[in-house]
């Protein structure tokens, strides 16, 4: 075939393949890479795809809470009672929703009494990352061994953390009397584990 007959031939197939790819609406694959099929997503993989993107999807198994109980069922005014040796009985706490981006779930309980105080901050669905960076932040936290997958107090924040799986408790606590706040968190401690 002489060279022109060629070089028009070329410039027909070049075309050709140009129209049809505008035609057919998509780009055109590289010319060597004919295993590569269209990606074809249904409406449902769609919604499933946004549904995980709105939650912020990949956050400890995608905020799946890991407990339905709020802040108040996690630490009842029973709880409060035996754990600061209430001579009174501890009435109901103040339940106070509170969510969050990273925890839809997030609930606030406060109890108050003669006893003093104690403010209940459950995270459900990220306890772990919740638990580590509040492990860095205080640093006179001291480990409380034998509960759930970890826990500490800080007697100078009056605070302690309770971690089990994908839920977090913030314990605060104000108590007066024979009590100690670390008789209290380890006391309130367990009895969250127990429930979870």
């Amino acid at each position: 075939m002489p060279r022109r007959s060629l070089a028009a031939l070329s410039a027909l197939l070049m075309i050709a393949a140009i129209t049809f790819a505008a035609c057919s609406g998509g780009t055109a694959a590289p010319a060597n890479d004919a295993t590569t099929a269209p990606s074809i997503t249904t409406p449902d993989e769609t919604a499933a795809s946004d549904a995980t993107a709105a939650t912020g999807g990949g956050v400890e198994g995608n905020l799946t809470p890991g407990t339905s109980l709020n802040a108040c069922e996690i630490v009842t005014s029973d709880d409060v009672a035996a754990a600061t040796k209430a001579t009174d009985p501890v009435a109901a706490g103040t339940l106070k929703e509170n969510p969050t981006s990273l925890s839809p779930g997030h609930t606030e309980c406060r109890y108050e009494g003669e006893f003093g105080g104690v403010i209940v901050a459950l995270t459900p669905e990220d306890g772990a990352n919740l638990y580590d960076a509040a492990r860095g932040a205080y640093k006179d936290a001291a480990d409380i061994a034998g509960i759930g997958d970890g826990a500490f107090n800080s007697d100078k924040n009056n605070r302690a953390f309770i971690w089990k799986e994908k839920v977090a408790v913030m314990l605060t606590m104000f108590v007066g009397g024979g009590a100690t706040q670390l008789q209290v968190a380890t006391d309130l401690g367990k009895a969250i584990v127990e429930k979870l």
